[in-house]
């Protein structure tokens, strides 16, 4: 009997579609036996992937990149089988919005920033889910196109998606950028609200993918035909309450715990800015492209290991 493929991934909306193709049958249709490994933190993703304890994620760019090229401590043989959502991501801050909209580029948002800044008293606490995400290159980008230094302009640190609720609720960080569906519901609860995200900075960029390792590469075409499936399913605006309810669940049930109003919310463009689209296709060189320059920039790869990459 096959082994079970170990799938990492985090509680995320974007996670939905292998929780789907799970708990629907959908894997086992394509004669594919899953085990999701619920994992506390990205880093805990690029480990497994890393050290072979997970066969395949559900991850950002710049980290499965950083991961093939070995930046986790062990190289690994990873190939990106298709990818699963689009956007989504927030940049929430706590405290009151002096201009009650989101941030315009500009000296507009210059001066938004600055009596935001001000309110809070010091130089500000911005959280991101991992260097090496998507999140610190929305970040980055939007600081930038608002004349923030992110290096001198904030303070930056890092901490599981989840954990912001939290942390925003004890003033331990002052905003950041995070996923879905916890910058909405940050936003749902008071404890933030939205300046930007994926649909200011980036439209419509390339939030997750699934990776593989080479190790299951004669199962990937029966993986990709599980999710592209669940995507399918995932897609569908009949399915938005059924998903967010089913995501909703306690893992022991088969869902994330995520919450219902916040992820619902997420799968719908008419009642959030940042919503999340789910799209399982190939991943086509201009998905990549600003990643890895951005990547280049930050000094993260070379000129010649982004030739290697070949994204």
């Amino acid at each position: 009997m096959t082994r079970a493929l170990r799938i990492g991934l985090l509680r995320l909306t974007d996670s939905a579609p292998v929780v789907i193709a799970r708990n629907h049958g959908l894997f086992a249709r394509h004669d594919i036996a899953p085990e999701i490994v619920l994992s506390p933190s990205w880093s805990n993703i690029a480990d497994g992937l890393a050290w072979k304890t997970l066969d395949a994620a559900v991850i950002f760019p710049p980290l499965a990149i950083m991961t093939a090229l070995g930046r986790r401590g062990h190289a690994a043989s990873l190939r990106p089988l298709c990818t699963l959502s689009r956007g989504g991501n927030t940049l929430v801050l706590r405290g009151t919005n002096p201009l009650a909209t989101p941030w315009p580029a500009g000296a507009e948002g210059r001066q938004a920033f600055d009596r935001w800044q001000q309110s809070i008293g010091r130089r500000p606490r911005l959280a991101v889910v991992h260097m090496y995400s998507t999140h610190l290159l929305i970040l980055r980008r939007f600081l930038g196109q608002i004349g923030v230094e992110m290096d001198s302009g904030i303070e930056l640190v890092v901490m599981p998606p989840a954990d912001m609720i939290s942390a925003l609720a004890d003033r331990a960080i002052d905003g950041g950028c995070v996923g879905p569906s916890w910058g909405t519901e940050a936003c749902l609860r008071g404890l933030g609200f939205l300046v930007g995200g994926s649909s200011t900075v980036m439209p419509f960029h390339l939030e997750k993918l699934l990776v593989i390792s080479d190790r299951i590469a004669d199962r990937a075409d029966r993986v990709k035909a599980a999710l592209r499936d669940a995507v399918a399913y995932c897609r569908a605006p009949d399915n938005r309450h059924a998903l967010a309810q089913e995501l909703a669940q306690p893992p022991e049930k088969g869902g994330l715990a995520l919450p219902a109003r916040a992820t619902l919310a997420t799968l719908d463009e008419n009642t959030t800015p940042e919503p999340v689209t789910f799209a399982a296709k190939e991943a086509t060189h201009p998905d990549f492209a600003w990643i890895t320059q951005d990547m280049l920039d930050l000094g993260w790869i070379d000129e010649d290991e982004r030739q290697i990459l070949g994204v």
